[in-house]
């Protein structure tokens, strides 16, 4: 399963250059069909592509495979980068749509405030969400250490138990002395390599 931080990083390398991919279709629709034209013209509907598909796609299927979700406003906003770069889509199929004003202000003042707003919420959530993730995991490790103190505990007992009543029966009891003794000292190292555990989580 995949962090959080992990998921930020891979949706914000995929949707961000698709801010500057948008603005550069825009002027290599318009331009002469040479070969830097066209490598340039690629890589931007390279990465419009990309972007579209995390959006609508991986990015979602990413969080539910991590047992997350976007807070409704912030999942909005994705739904709504989504369907700015749409029109972005249509236009590699139909190139002349990038010469209309109308598909200039789509790029310069919709799409790209679109994106860099959901980026930056996307990132403080994602961050946030998973200090909270370390917050609880710590705290589970911490009662889990907390847990197995206790059985340490209660082995020591039933070890120093053990050893009475083997003694009570005199030289019959003997072997099972040395027995509850190896046994309460692997107990007691075991507390205390869960004390050394727990000391570390506490810093």
């Amino acid at each position: 399963m995949q962090s959080l931080t992990d998921i930020q990083n891979r949706a914000f390398m995929a949707i961000g250059p698709s801010r500057i991919a948008a603005l550069s279709l825009l002027v290599l629709m318009t331009k002469d069909d040479g070969e830097k034209a066209q490598t340039a013209r690629q890589l931007s509907i390279d990465r419009v592509t990309a972007a579209h598909e995390m959006l609508g796609t991986k990015l979602p299927e990413m969080l539910r495979a991590s047992n997350h979700s976007f807070p409704p406003e912030l999942e909005q906003q994705r739904q709504a980068c989504f369907e700015a770069l749409t029109p972005l889509i249509e236009v590699l199929k139909e190139p002349g749509k990038a010469q209309s004003s109308e598909f200039s202000d789509h790029c310069l003042y919709h799409l790209e405030p679109l994106v860099s707003s959901f980026l930056k919420e996307m990132t403080e959530h994602l961050k946030e969400s998973q200090k909270q993730l370390e917050i609880l995991r710590q705290e589970d490790m911490l009662k889990a250490i907390a847990n197995a103190e206790v059985v340490g505990k209660n082995i020591q007992l039933i070890a120093f138990n053990a050893s009475i009543e083997a003694a009570r029966i005199g030289d019959l009891g003997k072997g099972f002395t040395v027995i509850a003794s190896e046994i309460r000292d692997l107990s007691g190292k075991t507390q205390k390599f869960l004390d050394n555990i727990s000391g570390l989580l506490r810093q």
